[in-house]
């Protein structure tokens, strides 16, 4: 399994965009005005697991707001660039697999 990080960079004055990092792929997931502690959160990178965890966010909206875009994006993502980033999208496609291979033989 690869590992994926979610990070952000700030791309102009109040702009920060954020980044999905699977290996050694980048892909751009969104952008959203500047907040100082989403900044702090996701500068170095959060593993993806840690991305969604609410308890982190010690309670600051901003954080948790953002944390409620990811998984679409995710989603999204991995639609456009046919890659497996969550374990739920994993789960449904080795489901898929093993009734087409059931089907097949």
């Amino acid at each position: 399994m690869k590992s994926a990080k979610i990070y952000c960079r700030t791309i102009d004055k109040g702009v920060q965009a954020f980044y999905l990092e699977v290996g050694n792929d980048s892909f751009y997931m969104f952008s959203q005005p500047y907040r100082k502690s989403v900044k702090e959160y996701y500068r170095n990178g959060v593993v993806l697991g840690d991305s969604f965890k609410c308890s982190r966010a010690c309670g600051d909206t901003a954080v948790t707001r953002t944390m409620a875009k990811i998984p679409k994006h995710i989603r999204y993502i991995e639609k456009e660039y046919d890659i497996e980033v969550l374990e739920q999208t994993k789960r449904k496609h080795d489901k898929r697999r093993q009734f087409m291979g059931a089907v097949l033989v």
